[in-house]
């Protein structure tokens, strides 16, 4: 994120005009692991820190670590909540979060945090996420069933033309509750959602699409016969990278297995982990089913009644 000098003054004459240089690092301590000004500015211990040279300092650092969004809604919680019980007014906070969502945020109220504005920007990580982090996040994978027989048996201009469409539909349905699409092939794709309700966002996600091919292929599906996918939903934690490919572990293996061996044409399966959060009338909507000696999947298929 490239940072204005304007929103580095408002940030610099905010935190030296409404608090004194000892809760300046207190504050950036809640981002900073031992953060010690002295150290970082060069004042020996025996002098105090100028209030401005101290919060140059701060700003500098959160901004050389990519962290001056964090450290922004670190400020917003203060103004609301205080600190220990004490009222603190952060001075030209309206104007700090305007350049911020200047430049493509969006403050989310909800999770008090600032995210990616979508209708601007969409990366993998929401402008949230850390290179390396772990992360707990809802994984919905999806694969077109028989995707060899359509490529064989139907020209590639239609093939491109189907395939696109779901594209397209898959990536509306996700970005509408704030998910991300971080890998999409050929035959299928993987979205991925962090944010809130996570398990639930992701099945209704799940639930959606398949409500969506269901009408696609009533009118618009450009061959002879429908165009099927597999849907699994599994949650559980994972580092982020930008770099798909090199993002491995158990919990994006596991949804792959779902989808691959658990699940049939046109069907949405999801683990115990996503199941227990979804509320008994939306859970009420799904049939388990084992898999394994103890080890269960719960299965949704859009039927008419």
């Amino acid at each position: 994120m490239k940072i204005s000098s304007r929103l580095e003054n408002y940030l610099v004459s905010s935190l030296s005009q409404s608090m004194s240089v000892h809760l300046m690092e207190r504050l950036a301590g809640r981002i900073f692991h031992n953060y010690d000004l002295h150290m970082r500015t060069g004042f020996p211990e025996s002098i105090p820190i100028p209030q401005r040279d101290a919060a140059n300092q701060i700003v500098q650092d959160v901004k050389r670590e990519g962290l001056l969004t964090r450290f922004v809604e670190v400020l917003i919680d203060v103004d609301r909540n205080g600190v220990m019980g004490r009222e603190i007014s952060i001075r030209s906070l309206p104007q700090i979060i305007d350049e911020i969502e200047s430049l493509g945020f969006l403050f989310k109220e909800d999770y008090a945090l600032f995210i990616e504005d979508n209708r601007l920007v969409r990366t993998k990580g929401w402008g949230v996420l850390r290179e390396g982090a772990n992360y707990e996040f809802s994984f919905l994978s999806l694969d077109i069933v028989d995707n060899s027989h359509l490529v064989r048996n139907y020209s590639k201009k239609k093939v491109f033309k189907a395939y696109n469409d779901l594209h397209g539909l898959v990536s509306k349905i996700v970005e509408r509750r704030e998910g991300r699409i971080w890998n999409w092939e050929g035959d299928g794709g993987l979205a991925v959602f962090y944010f809130g309700d996570k398990n639930i966002k992701a099945t209704l996600t799940g639930m959606e699409i398949l409500l969506k091919m269901f009408m696609y292929n009533l009118f618009d599906c450009p061959f002879k016969e429908p165009l099927k996918l597999r849907i699994g939903v599994h949650t559980g934690p994972c580092h982020f990278l930008n770099n798909f490919e090199d993002i491995h572990g158990d919990t994006l293996r596991r949804v792959r297995v779902i989808v691959s061996q658990y699940t049939q044409a046109d069907c949405l399966t999801i683990s115990p982990g996503v199941y227990s959060d979804l509320g008994t009338k939306l859970a009420a909507f799904f049939k388990s089913f084992n898999i394994e000696k103890r080890k269960i999947l719960y299965g949704y298929r859009l039927v008419w009644e």
